[in-house]
């Protein structure tokens, strides 16, 4: 009985994860098949690939990966109107660099998280002020889940909490004024447009605060300084970016989300002029909470501990990217990157990520 016990707990847990990433992958894949199967009716042959405006206007965002923001520029005059979706699971504990069960998050804390998973659907708008300077705007609007579990009993509940989140102006200064490289400086500020309010019905009551995680935004005015890197040759590309969140001052609730740094690079093959694909490494180090959010007990569950909130991770990303060749989907782009972590190192216990996605569109005129 004990043993079967075991074995139905176990096939809960994994049916939980599975239907929660087959959930987002599916979305992710039903759209990229169904926006390819239309741009596939507009391939035709353009200039030859490895001319050499082939990172002139239009062309030279096509190689860049998916989950890559801000890492292009515009000509004065142009404009891009860009959507994606985001997609990110978060299946299980870690401490440090080892995994942990649910069973040891209860021998510290009377409730732990089970798996959370995160949707973003982001709005972007790209204008060109000049040959120099690009200036971009994100709107974000977040869905965000959580499976809890208590130790007591081993009853199961979820939150939920969904809303816009930090929007983010962002300007992108070209150097090709200055040096023969493709490079330009990122500037970005993010203003407290997402909620830190957001509450939820959980067994320990109706309408009580929610964790950090589960917050919309950061509840500060937030700096994005970094810089950008591309270069090509024949039908190969490449890039690299590095980036920070550096956060200012904090909330009202009188706590700070800890600073990111984050750094990317990517190689990419252009197979035909309407196909891309890439390959990307990723890093990721980001801080504890200063302060902390007087509504929450921090030894109830960990996700309401400020010092279990930093980490490091490295995750690798493979993308495909289509573009539009002629008629009315000429220059429209459909993009994917599904991408997995590799290592991770967390101030846990801490939910880690699993898969991740990123679906995207874009146009420019």
């Amino acid at each position: 009985m004990l043993i079967k016990g075991v074995y139905i707990m176990r096939e809960k847990k994994m049916f939980v994860w599975e239907n929660s990433l087959s959930k987002g992958c599916s979305k992710i894949l039903f759209l990229f098949i169904f926006f390819s199967l239309i741009l596939s009716n507009s391939v035709g042959n353009k200039e030859a690939y490895g001319s050499d405006d082939f990172f002139h206007e239009h062309q030279h965002e096509d190689e860049i990966p998916s989950g890559v923001m801000e890492a292009h520029t515009h000509s004065q005059g142009e404009w891009m109107t860009t959507y994606r979706y985001m997609y990110m699971d978060m299946p299980e504990h870690y401490s440090g660099t080892k995994k942990q069960t649910v069973d040891q998050v209860h021998n510290s804390f009377m409730i732990s998280p089970v798996n959370m998973t995160m949707e973003m659907h982001m709005l972007g708008l790209m204008y060109g002020v000049n040959d120099e300077f690009t200036a971009m705007l994100m709107v974000p609007y977040l869905i965000k889940d959580m499976e809890h579990r208590r130790r007591s009993d081993s009853k199961q509940f979820s939150t939920q909490s969904q809303g816009i989140g930090d929007v983010k102006l962002s300007g992108l200064y070209s150097l090709k004024k200055y040096m023969s490289q493709p490079i330009h400086l990122n500037v970005g500020v993010s203003f407290p447009t997402g909620s830190i309010n957001r509450k939820y019905d959980t067994l320990a009551g109706a309408d009580q605060p929610l964790p950090y995680p589960m917050q919309l935004g950061s509840g500060t005015v937030d700096f994005y300084p970094g810089i950008t890197y591309l270069d090509h040759k024949n039908k190969w590309s490449w890039g690299s970016q590095a980036i920070s969140t550096i956060r200012f001052g904090k909330n009202d609730q009188k706590y700070r989300l800890g600073n990111e740094y984050k750094m990317t690079s990517w190689i990419g093959y252009k197979w035909q002029d309407w196909i891309n694909t890439s390959f990307r490494i990723k890093g990721n180090i980001w801080g504890n909470i200063s302060g902390e959010d007087s509504r929450l007990n921090p030894t109830m569950v960990p996700t309401a501990d400020s010092n279990r909130r930093g980490g490091e991770r490295v995750d690798l990303f493979f993308g495909i990217n289509l573009i539009g060749q002629k008629g009315i989907l000429s220059e429209h782009r459909v993009d994917l990157e599904i991408g997995y972590p590799v290592y991770q190192n967390l101030d846990g216990p801490q939910l880690g990520v699993g898969i991740q996605g990123t679906l995207g569109w874009q146009k420019a005129w």
